[in-house]
């Protein structure tokens, strides 16, 4: 360990982990949830999570015609407002100075906004589940929906980026926080201001909860708790970006009142 990079005390300022700043020691982020908020971070993911296996499990109908119709269902219009709410915040994030003198964040943070467009847009297939318009004949032909879209085309549009960001949720929102647990240098160090949050967890747990119970139904054929089990991983992988990036704006403003104070 560097003499540059001395390990904090309980009793020991530092400050607050900023990508542009080399020296430490830093102290872990103050705005992250705790309990007192667990209302949102715990509550949301455990609620959505008991209503779908309820609604799957004693009102089967019920979940079929309101919860997973394609346009209108619950869940296919959650995929399209919580990734909207995502990119709304991550745009917002651009325009601010701070983040516009650091290069890193600044790119992170675009990557994030376009991931967020891409994902709210393709999933209602750019505003053809709302407008009710025709797929052009020719691309109705290489679309495996019909739809007017780009993950029905190919793997490199939809099953790739997922696989991905399906790995990011379970190294970020479980392997990470639970590292931390014994290695507090992971929430003291330049980078942790892009490490996930504790309360990241309850929503990592959701996907990787309906993740095994779809690849038990496809594999062994064992019964899902809910239908189409991957309409409910997609709600957990986007409210995971969602509550993310609520998160990483606490930090970044954090860090606003930090420079300042400073």
């Amino acid at each position: 360990m560097s003499a540059r990079t001395p390990l904090l005390t309980e009793t020991e300022d530092g400050y607050l982990s900023d990508s542009v700043r080399h020296d430490g020691p830093f102290r872990p982020f103050s705005s992250d949830p705790g309990w007192n908020e667990a209302w949102w971070w715990l509550g949301i993911p455990a609620l959505v999570a008991i209503l779908l296996i309820a609604f799957g499990t004693f009102t089967p109908e019920f979940y079929s015609t309101r919860i997973l119709p394609e346009g209108y269902g619950a869940l296919e219009v959650s995929h399209f407002f919580i990734p909207f709410a995502g990119f709304v915040i991550a745009v917002r994030l651009l325009f601010r100075p701070f983040v516009r003198r650091r290069k890193l964040v600044f790119a992170f943070l675009c990557l994030a906004a376009l991931a967020c467009f891409y994902i709210a847009g393709e999933e209602h297939s750019w505003g053809q589940h709302f407008f009710k318009w025709q797929t052009p004949e020719y691309w109705a032909q290489i679309n495996k929906q019909q739809e007017t879209n780009l993950h029905n085309t190919l793997h490199h549009f939809d099953k790739k980026p997922r696989i991905l960001l399906e790995f990011g949720v379970v190294v970020g929102g479980l392997i990470i926080p639970a590292l931390a647990r014994f290695r507090h240098q992971i929430r003291r160090n330049r980078w942790s201001l892009f490490l996930p949050a504790d309360a990241m967890v309850p929503t990592a747990l959701g996907t990787v909860i309906f993740k095994i119970s779809d690849k038990l139904l496809k594999t062994f054929g064992i019964a899902a708790p809910v239908p189409r089990p991957s309409e409910a991983i997609e709600f957990f992988l986007y409210l995971f970006i969602l509550f993310y990036l609520i998160i990483f704006a606490r930090r970044i403003r954090e860090l606003e009142q930090d420079k300042q104070s400073g």
